[in-house]
């Protein structure tokens, strides 16, 4: 483990730069997202979550894929140096290691290979994730529903904990425990340290709801695909996408060409299936043109579809949604409501 003082944390930060462009929580206006820094002092310490996931840093909002003229195509340059992202929460690198499911390791079950992006891999491949506990987990949290905890260490190279005047970093990867070997800190952890750990880990877990069973949920879903439940869920829904824009796992995107001439360039985006016109086809005909149909299609790949390819649930728990939705639709009392479902149908026959 490695100790350091807060008033040395910029000391480290530039430490770190001598191999890695540094992303870190920091203002962007009136909110709080992962942004590139040249210093600890832009930091953003007093949040739990940013308002937008730091998966912008691996798979952008909107990236020039390539740029095509009559000389042919040209892949954009991209940074040199690798990424070291500061201040990840458990929830943001359990959805990383989602993500990398479907873009970099790209593997189906049962036995299915898939395309690999190798835009998200020659950033992912080689960051260095910096995973800080949560003290003091938000009332929208529920990461303890989906195997997740304030002190989850699953998916960092690095483990942080704030102890209030120090940081005290655990290296978890073979990776992380290399570069924490090279540096040198100018103090040791005590037992005292440790005590504290387990002290804030305690209370941190205390902040967080009752813990729910979700395993059942996939064999809920299975058996009300077609049910009237949806109308009730999706009632209040106003498809306005703001759920899938803040949640650290949704990945749809599209990609559009935009050129005049013999010139142009290719470009993906997000996209969200929350809007009408995500699956129009060419024919004008739109297989999901309805509001029911478009948040049933959200939460059945949530918490089914994406379960029969990659063996877990698309949710971590962080609670963005909860906060975006201008509408107060809660995922967590959807999620109630899909396991209450089959107890009142079992209850009827």
């Amino acid at each position: 483990m490695v100790k350091i003082k807060k008033t040395d944390l910029n000391d480290f930060i530039e430490f770190l730069k001598k191999d890695y462009d540094v992303f870190a929580p920091t203002d962007v206006g009136k909110k709080a997202a992962f942004k590139k820094i040249n210093s600890a002092f832009e930091i953003k310490h007093d949040i739990t979550n940013t308002h937008l996931s730091p998966k912008d840093i691996f798979f952008p909002q909107s990236e020039v894929l390539f740029k095509y003229s009559d000389d042919g195509l040209k892949v954009p340059e991209r940074d040199e140096k690798p990424i070291a992202v500061w201040g990840m929460r458990n929830c943001d690198t359990s959805s990383l290691m989602m993500l990398n499911k479907v873009f970099g390791d790209a593997h189906q079950m049962p036995d299915k290979d898939m395309y690999k992006d190798p835009y998200w891999k020659m950033k992912y491949d080689n960051c260095l994730i910096f995973n800080q506990a949560c003290n003091e987990p938000l009332s929208t949290c529920f990461c303890n529903w989906f195997d997740g905890n304030p002190f989850a260490k699953k998916g960092a190279d690095i483990f942080v904990v704030d102890t209030t005047d120090h940081f005290i970093l655990e290296g978890i990867s073979d990776k992380g425990e290399a570069f924490l070997a090279m540096y040198k800190p100018s103090e040791e952890t005590t037992k005292a340290d440790l005590d504290k750990i387990a002290e804030l880990k305690k209370t941190a877990e205390s902040y967080l709801p009752e813990k729910l069973d979700a395993k059942p949920l996939y064999n809920n879903m299975s058996k009300i695909w077609d049910e009237p439940i949806w109308e009730e869920v999706s009632a209040k829904c106003i498809n306005c996408g703001a759920c899938t824009f803040v949640c650290p796992t949704c990945h749809c995107f599209d990609v559009s060409d935009e050129g005049k001439g013999k010139k142009g360039k290719r470009i993906r985006l997000w996209d969200s299936c929350m809007f009408q016109i995500f699956t129009r086809e060419a024919s004008g005909h739109n297989p999901r043109g309805l509001s029911v149909q478009r948040v049933r299609q959200r939460i059945m790949h949530k918490y089914n579809y994406f379960v029969d390819n990659y063996e877990q649930y698309l949710c971590t728990g962080c609670g963005r949604c909860v906060q975006a939705c201008p509408v107060n639709l809660d995922i967590r009392e959807v999620i109630k409501q899909v396991l209450d479902y089959k107890l009142i149908k079992n209850e009827d026959n």
